[in-house]
């Protein structure tokens, strides 16, 4: 399997590294693949997936983890000793500890980034994370052939946000009408994870909207009869509602995003979203969590989601000449309610400390 990475520059600086991690490792210096030994190699990915500086003791323990603290250290100082001018050059090698150089792109680091900022349910994703190389950024494991423990549970770190980034992808180019691609990014998802429902219910949606309902209902099918095989279960009321009852999509609309959400209540049509910026601070604050509920009456004060301009906003309402409007509780701005779609009443709101 190759590595990929988001393109950013035309052309890559004679003088540039690039670490790729993600579905094998390379490293590249002015777009030259270097020739690098294993034990090269396991330093690079180690530094590269850490993405700070780090203490010698703790390299040489993790890479060493079955010799005495000792002969770790001693096998750090070797393979230091030994390592080719290029490679010291990607390096940033102190005293006390490791790091890799300034400049060093890292492709692991580009696609957690793309990774975070497609799962901000209420930020438009810009036309520049709804490409096919983002479907490729999010579709490789991070070192696949490596098996040692450090690895290992990175690894399964990266699996779980490039899937859940995946679909929220797939959403985002149904949403735009992109079809095609959503389908890909969805099926990527199906390949990672067979038995994740939520996949399976964004690409009915898809099929449904391309107009194949047979499709739909293979889908639908084939995902019954895993889970009947692998798990004797049957798959949810809200996946079936999408074959029994299918809703309507628009290029634009936020159907897919909704029916998704509800996936987790079941019969509910609650659905939570992420809060970004700081126009609701300090009563929402960027990043938290919001529930919800499309089924509470739209008062004064109340804080809602909705759709304007294509984009997803979180107000406030308020009473102006009489009618209902939304507005920021910290920013002078103002939308008339009836150029909104307004998506439900925030009912709840989570936030990490």
């Amino acid at each position: 399997m190759r590595s990929v990475h988001i393109p950013r520059n035309p052309a890559q600086d004679a003088d540039e590294f690039r670490l790729s991690l993600l579905g094998a490792f390379e490293l590249t210096h002015g777009a030259v693949p270097l020739a690098l030994p294993g034990s090269s190699k396991r330093l690079l990915a180690f530094l590269g997936v850490r993405d700070r500086t780090v203490t010698r003791s703790s390299v040489a323990g993790t890479l060493w983890p079955d010799s005495s603290d000792a002969h770790a250290q001693a096998s750090l100082r070797t393979l230091l000793s030994r390592l080719d001018q290029a490679t010291r050059d990607a390096l940033r090698i102190s005293v006390l500890d490791l790091s890799l150089a300034d400049g060093v792109e890292v492709d692991l680091r580009d696609s957690q980034a793309l990774a975070h900022r497609l799962l901000i349910v209420d930020l438009d994703s810009p036309d520049a994370d709804l490409t096919r190389e983002a479907i490729e950024a999010l579709s490789s494991d991070l070192l696949p052939d490596s098996y040692e423990d450090w690895t290992m549970l990175e690894s399964e770190r990266w699996h779980a946000l490039r899937v859940r980034a995946l679909e929220a992808l797939a959403q985002k180019l149904a949403a735009a009408g992109r079809w095609g691609d959503a389908a890909e990014a969805a099926q990527h998802v199906i390949v990672a994870e067979p038995l994740r429902e939520s996949a399976y219910a964004v690409m009915v949606r898809i099929q449904q909207a391309q107009g194949d309902p047979a499709g739909a209902r293979i889908t639908f099918d084939r995902y019954r009869q895993l889970v009947r095989s692998e798990l004797n279960i049957e798959p949810s009321p809200a996946l079936e509602a999408l074959i029994t009852s299918p809703i309507p999509v628009t290029p634009h609309g936020s159907a897919i995003r909704e029916v998704q959400t509800a996936l987790a209540g079941e019969a509910t049509r609650d659905f939570e979203v992420v809060a970004s910026g700081i126009s609701m601070e300090p009563s929402i604050r960027h990043g938290d969590k919001l529930f919800v509920s499309p089924d509470v009456d739209l008062e004064a004060g109340r804080i809602v989601i909705a759709t304007h301009g294509g984009a997803w906003i979180v107000k406030r309402l308020a009473l102006r000449d009489g009618k209902l409007v939304l507005r920021s509780d910290n920013v002078d701005e103002e939308v008339p309610l009836a150029d909104v779609d307004v998506k439900g009443v925030v009912v709840e709101l989570r936030r990490t400390v």
